[in-house]
């Protein structure tokens, strides 16, 4: 086989015969992609194995693209032995999961055991305990290991101190490359940290979208800066588009019940903004979140498409302020209130519109 720099065989676009099939049933619910390619599936992670010294995967691009002091390309900030280290153990944990669904009980076992496997050896190989940080500390370092849950409970706060750090320092300056860019909004989102994701895009002084619009770009571009002897029309580093719906506007998938079955309602507003708003066609019909705020009174509009359920997140300042068109929560029809958690009121709903009403503490 011809290695061709990375090109020919990078395991972050490899990846994609496992993760990206285990995407698409979250998101639809179809099972046939993991069906019809699982013998590839598992061919792929024996491949990845036969490459791995104790564990540990180095060939690759990395984090392509990356911010660093050299023209983008190879990784420059972070590891390439990190990145592909930290997607092999992605890997045999979906694949563990996609084993478990399809009934595949030895083989579920076996990738469980070997996902908890690479996660130990990424842990000795990367990890600094005294210092808080893995490898490089660059941001796609400390927050691939945040996203997939190769951080003990108890160094979970100092690496996301240290990846807050990192981009503050910079001026809220993103770092991270066509790979790291995605676990960096989803580790920061994770960690209730969705102000700094806001925070580092919503400008346009240093390399990110703002500056790609206002060096003339009309297309998302390769390069953070919009480099003009790179591709102007290349969707590689849009991954916010999935802070928008999850996080934002709060419109998510719940694992446990695929193709939406299940919705996932956790609206975070951030910044100055006013409103956000989401929809998606799902199988079941057409979801739509839709949030406002004006002083400390904040309004969730929801739909919820027959034959599919949700649960809801509301920002409170006093759980019993909660309304529901303009009844107490509590006691409107098709809802019931399931707990109060940490500065939110969490209620199950039933399909139909609810328009939920509430002071905001934020």
């Amino acid at each position: 086989m011809v290695f061709d720099g990375g090109f020919v065989d990078s395991p972050e676009w490899g990846s994609a015969i496992i993760l990206a099939a285990w995407q698409h049933y979250l998101f639809t619910g179809d099972d046939a992609p993991l069906r019809r390619h699982y013998g590839t599936m598992r061919q792929y992670l024996d491949y990845l194995g036969s490459r791995a010294d104790g564990h540990i995967v180095s060939h690759g691009l990395g984090d392509w693209y990356d911010i660093g002091p050299n023209p983008p390309g190879l990784a420059q900030l972070t590891p390439v032995a990190l990145t592909a280290t930290a997607i092999y153990c992605e890997d045999a944990a979906a694949l563990a999961r996609i084993a478990t669904f399809l009934g595949k009980t030895d083989d579920a076992a076996r990738f469980t055991s070997l996902a908890t496997q690479i996660g130990a050896a990424f842990n000795r190989k990367f990890f600094d305990a005294e210092k808080g940080i893995y490898a490089t500390g660059s941001q796609t370092a400390q927050a691939m290991p945040l996203v997939l849950g190769l951080v003990t409970p108890e160094n979970q706060p100092r690496v996301v101190a240290a990846l807050v750090r990192d981009i503050e320092s910079r001026g809220n300056a993103v770092t991270a490359g066509d790979v790291g860019y995605r676990y960096l909004l989803r580790a920061l989102a994770g960690a209730g940290r969705s102000d700094v994701v806001y925070a580092m895009n919503n400008q346009s002084e240093k390399p990110g979208y703002g500056y790609q619009l206002a060096r003339g770009a009309t297309s998302l571009t390769e390069a953070w800066d919009a480099n003009p002897r790179n591709s102007q029309n290349h969707f590689m580093l849009g991954q916010i588009n999935e802070w928008f719906y999850q996080d934002l506007a709060g419109l998510g998938v719940d694992p446990a019940a695929p193709g939406f079955k299940h919705v996932l309602i956790r609206p975070r507003p951030v910044g100055d903004m006013a409103w956000a708003e989401a929809s998606h066609q799902s199988p079941y019909g057409e979801i739509k979140v839709r949030w406002e705020r004006k002083g400390k009174n904040f309004v969730l509009k929801v739909t919820v498409p027959p034959n599919s359920t949700a649960t809801v997140w509301l920002p409170v300042h006093d759980v019993n302020g909660v309304v529901e068109s303009r009844k107490p929560a509590e006691r409107a029809p098709g809802v019931r209130f399931v707990r109060r958690g940490d500065g939110e009121a969490v209620y199950a709903v039933e399909p139909g519109s609810y328009v939920f009403g509430t002071t905001i503490i934020y």
